[in-house]
């Protein structure tokens, strides 16, 4: 489905008569106005997903060109896996990514994907496994003061490459190349968006929970058997087994490529996990699982299965904060 770009103000289609699309990119500031987006999806699933904008406009200026930033989970690949189109009574049009050496204004030098990361970060999303993909339109507008001009950009998204079930805070940002992510007496002259959690399932890989706050993550989210770890454990998220204790250990187990398990569930000075302040209850180890299984060079750790106990291994937390184990899968990507 197609939804028409409606400009108001009779004046602006006698000066902007040579425009495709009738966006002004000027000195009031652009605003997202609301984001229509499914709630759910399949990994897999083209996902269609309309950013409704506003953008009132003060003077004179252009041309520029609209830019619309994406947050996404980095295993989902959008920059391959994403098309993004807009109609007008003027005919039609698209978005294309920005090439990274086409730097934005008052972005100190960083692409506008970096430049979106460094403003907005992750963007309500706890785990920092996310980026912003960056569009423009593919022609430049002027724009006329006085004149507010409102409109539909539409995205077609395949969701979830990498395979995992997912909850995941989606981010839209909309801003000019005239300007970028800065304020003045003129106005503002960007909108950010996040949206609620965006849940995606029917895949066969970890849940991957990037809104709620985690009993335990590890990092980098992905990674090898050969790469250095760290796993946190955070006390602080709910009333657990393990809130008086005065020490809490990894428990775990590896699964191996040549079908073997190892497990290694000793409360020793390898498995303790040290908090990070006197009070911050916030454990933590890192570790090389090559090393910490004691594996040898022809077996790939390609799972782990752990819990987290006290001193005294009489007391344990699991995924959900339940006797299940957390699952950590190893994988580049």
């Amino acid at each position: 489905m197609r939804t028409s770009l409606h400009i108001k103000g009779k004046n602006l289609w006698r000066a902007c008569a040579c425009l495709i699309l009738g966006i002004a990119l000027a000195c009031c500031g652009e605003v997202i106005t609301g984001v229509d987006q499914p709630s759910t999806a399949k990994v897999g699933d083209i996902v269609p997903i309309t950013v409704h904008i506003s953008i009132p406009t003060a003077g004179n200026g252009g041309p520029d060109y609209l830019v619309l930033g994406i947050l996404v989970p980095k295993g989902w690949k959008a920059a391959q896996n994403t098309t993004i189109t807009y109609t007008s009574p003027q005919g039609d049009g698209t978005m294309s990514l920005i090439p990274d050496g086409s730097l934005p204004k008052n972005g100190g030098g960083l692409t506008w994907s970096a430049y979106m990361k460094k403003t907005f970060g992750n963007a309500g999303n706890l785990i920092d496994d996310m980026e912003w993909v960056a569009y423009q339109t593919d022609k430049a507008y002027i724009h006329e003061g006085g004149h507010t001009i409102s409109g539909d950009l539409l995205i077609k998204m395949k969701v979830a490459a990498d395979g995992n079930n997912t909850l995941v805070k989606l981010g839209y940002v909309i801003t000019d190349t005239g300007n970028g992510f800065i304020s003045d007496g003129n106005g503002t002259y960007f909108s950010q968006k996040s949206t609620d959690c965006f849940e995606v399932t029917g895949g066969t890989g970890d849940i991957i929970d990037f809104c709620n706050p985690q009993l335990t993550i590890v990092d980098p989210p992905k990674s090898l058997d050969n790469d250095f770890v760290t796993l946190t454990f955070d006390g602080n998220v709910v009333t657990t087994p393990l809130s008086g204790a005065s020490e809490v250990y990894l428990c775990a187990k590896a699964y191996t490529s040549d079908g073997k398990v190892i497990t290694l569930c000793e409360q020793t000075a390898k498995t303790l996990m040290k908090q990070t302040s006197a009070t911050s209850k916030r454990y933590q180890l890192t570790f090389w699982p090559k090393s910490f299984f004691n594996t040898t060079d022809a077996q790939t750790i390609v799972k782990m299965e752990y819990f987290v106990t006290n001193k005294a291994n009489t007391e344990s937390v699991g995924y959900g904060n339940t006797k299940e184990p957390f699952v950590y899968t190893f994988k580049c990507g």
